[in-house]
């Protein structure tokens, strides 16, 4: 039987904070896409839009640019490229960045290109997070600095770990940021090494400073490269602030969370994905990763925060106010993927306050305070399945928030019936696999991760429409095994590279006594899911009530015959949806090569077109000279091919 425990608690210092435009106000002072996320809330919310249930049938296409910048990975290893950019509107000009780190900056009403702006990776070695560049972020007039040679500034991070400055006029750089329009992140990094350390999601600017995280190859060793947050002033590029999430010191806010001084060693615990900011309460939101390395913690003892958390930073100095912990002692590589949304929540009693919604990769959300970090909805601590890994300590309980996207135990283990042979081959696969509900930690004999490390809610990330009140986030199912292998028998199982029959990765996790082999679980004669779905959604949720309203399938699975029960379980959603101010929900699939739009308040379908390749990215959308636009990147598999895309495809509503 569990044991329920209700929690409400955050650490918090919060001192008084300047009077500036609230989120809301952003959002509509943005009447395009100013940011990855629409907004510095990371709301994805589209207003001014004309693209509503009534008018969805008078989309149609615009233009499409393409890149050059695509590979099937022949040259690289067998890594393919990836397009993952949503583009941003500024300057009149749609900016976005390749998987090459390459800039481009096109007409908005036509799609031709301005100018490009190459960095020049050397991609001749490679890289933990290869060909992933998920945007750029941008700023306009800074004229009260006397900086007459960038007025309107484009920030780029690299693959090859540097910050670099454009003026968006040109797409050069900007000669007085750093040195000569770059700054070098290696610098000040411990343990750094350059195929494991690089930027993949775009900073974010709050006023006159450019704040950039860092993704980490977390998994290969137990003592990696800090996870430090830093902030540069946007003109000169000096340092402001740095702030790093693992405590380095006694007076950190967490320096005895962490036990027999492992937190001077690990590494990690940094921010891959995208940050948000309430500009108003000078307050920066940073969504956490896991701390190095991901599936074995006896090198790390305690709950590791402020690792997989939501931590909140003073914007103009990077001083601590608060944080919350999403995941203690992390043994499932649950990092906080997904950009932290800001909303404005009301109560029962009709009181509103300012809150923030985590959305995370075990389907859960967690409702907030954006103030103190206090729970909004109610947060159950339940008792999880232990650890029997010499050396390991796991958490005794776990958070389980009141929204929950999905059943968070899979048992009884439910095989897709696709025929006698599918469902025989995958309960061989799956034989004699621990697992005993969320939070079974990794094992010697495997482990299921339901819904897995890349499932829940990733990168795409959740929207937001502020006058229905109602947040739009995918929902990926997608287990995998995880077999922690004793050190002495790890060459050799690297060697054969399989985990019960399949080719699997293998991550040596250095200084650790195991390292470890993943597999996703599908049939690898048919290469389709084991487990009944659904596999991957569009859900509605009301952030207020904590209810989900409606949830739908996305994607087509590919090699299944229309009828089937499979073609009402998605089919893997890997960035995430917009929300017109017309109430329509507009989400890409890169398995079926598909764009999608549902009517928000039903999640009806209501218009769908095939796009020339599989699509990774967020959409995004922007009204120009009076006309409404559809903008989405589309980099995965080409139809009937191998090639990778490198497409931007844009479609417009007809008046």
């Amino acid at each position: 039987m569990q044991t329920f425990i209700t929690v409400g608690i955050a650490v918090s210092l919060l001192l008084s904070a300047p009077s500036r435009a609230t989120p809301e106000q952003q959002t509509q002072e943005n009447q395009g896409w100013a940011h990855y996320g629409g907004s510095l809330s990371g709301d994805r919310y589209v207003a001014p839009s004309s693209i509503s249930p009534e008018t969805i049938s008078n989309l149609s296409p615009a233009w499409e640019f393409r890149t050059g910048d695509a590979t099937s990975g022949v040259k690289y290893g067998g890594r393919p490229s990836k397009f993952r950019a949503t583009p941003i509107l500024l300057d009149d000009k749609l900016i976005f960045s390749t998987g090459f780190n390459r800039v481009f900056a096109i007409n908005p009403e036509t799609g031709k290109q301005i100018w490009a702006f190459n960095p020049k990776v050397n991609f001749s070695r490679g890289y933990s997070e290869m060909f992933t560049s998920r945007g750029v972020a941008g700023r306009k007039s800074l004229s009260k600095h006397g900086n007459q040679v960038c007025g309107v500034q484009i920030f780029l991070g690299t693959l090859d770990a540097r910050l670099i400055a454009l003026d968006a006029r040109t797409g050069r750089k900007c000669p007085n940021f750093g040195d000569n329009g770059e700054i070098d992140l290696s610098e000040g990094i411990r343990n750094y090494r350059r195929w494991d350390y690089s930027v993949t999601s775009p900073p974010i600017i709050v006023d006159d400073l450019v704040v950039v995280g860092s993704a980490i190859g977390d998994n290969g060793a137990t003592e990696l490269e800090s996870g430090i947050v830093r902030a540069y002033h946007v003109v000169s590029g000096n340092l402001v602030w740095s702030w790093d999430p693992i405590p380095r010191g006694v007076d950190h806010p967490t320096a005895t969370n962490w036990t027999d001084g492992s937190n001077m060693k690990t590494g990690g615990g940094n921010v891959w994905s995208v940050m948000s900011a309430d500009v108003e309460r000078d307050i920066i939101y940073l969504p956490t990763t896991s701390p190095s390395p991901d599936f074995y913690g006896g090198k790390r003892l305690g709950d590791n925060a402020f690792a997989n958390s939501i931590v909140a930073l003073r914007a103009s100095t990077g001083q601590f106010l608060w944080g919350y912990q999403t995941v203690r002692h992390d043994l499932w590589d649950s990092d906080l993927a997904s950009q932290p949304l800001l909303f404005d929540y009301t109560d029962a009693n009709g009181q509103t306050r300012p809150a923030l919604a985590q959305a995370t990769k075990m389907g859960f959300i967690f409702v907030l305070d954006r103030e103190t970090g206090e729970p909004l909805h109610e947060v159950q601590e339940r008792w999880v399945p232990q650890t029997d890994i010499p050396g390991e300590q796991t958490a005794s309980t776990q958070r389980f928030p009141a929204i929950q996207l999905h059943t968070t135990d899979a048992r009884p283990l439910r095989l897709w019936n696709n025929g006698p042979d599918h469902a025989a081959v995958c309960a061989k696969l799956l034989d004699g696999v621990r697992y005993e509900g969320i939070f079974t930690p990794p094992s010697l004999e495997g482990t299921l991760l339901y819904p897995g490390n890349g499932g829940g809610t990733n990168w795409g990330s959740m929207a937001y429409n502020p006058q229905a009140k109602i947040g739009y986030l995918t929902v990926n199912r997608l287990p995998t095994i995880v077999k922690l292998i004793p050190r002495p028998e790890f060459r050799s199982a690297k060697r054969r590279g399989t985990l019960n029959g399949l080719p699997a990765q293998h991550t040596a996790q250095n200084g650790a006594p195991f390292g470890m082999a993943r597999v996703d679980v599908y049939n690898p004669e048919n290469s389709l899911p084991c487990l009944e779905g659904p596999w991957a959604s569009v859900v509605a949720v009301d952030l207020n009530q904590g209810a989900i309203l409606w949830e739908k399938p996305v994607g087509d699975v590919p090699g299944v015959n229309k009828g089937t029960r499979a073609n009402n379980w998605g089919f893997y959603a890997s960035g995430g949806p917009i929300v017109t101010a017309g109430n329509i929900v507009i989400i890409a699939s890169p398995f079926d090569q598909k764009l999608r739009a549902h009517n928000g308040t039903t999640g009806e379908m209501v218009w769908h077109t095939d796009l020339p390749a599989g699509a990774h990215a967020t959409p995004m959308s922007y009204r120009f000279k009076g006309q409404d636009y559809i903008v989405v990147t589309a980099g995965g598999r080409m139809p009937d091919s191998n090639e990778r895309g490198d497409f931007v495809v844009a479609y417009k509503l007809n008046k």
